[in-house]
């Protein structure tokens, strides 16, 4: 994460409750226009999210948040 510079406190404040998270809108968030590994890299941490918990699939490439740190 920090050799694309992707924050920690970024992935935080994206987990606001009942938030519905769009892979593609994330990384334009995060890197604005971003190349395939920041497009990659957003979809690994919404994936790495959601098995932790808390995220759930919503549609393809798109999350809603269910659960807060």
């Amino acid at each position: 994460m920090e050799k694309l510079n992707l924050r920690a406190a970024f992935v935080r404040d994206l987990l606001v409750p009942q938030a519905t998270l769009e892979t593609g809108d994330v990384a334009m968030r995060w890197a604005g226009m971003p190349n395939k590994n920041e497009r990659g890299l957003t979809e690994a941490i919404l994936e790495s999210l959601a098995e932790a918990g808390f995220l759930e699939p919503a549609a393809e490439q798109t999350y809603r948040v269910v659960r807060v740190p």
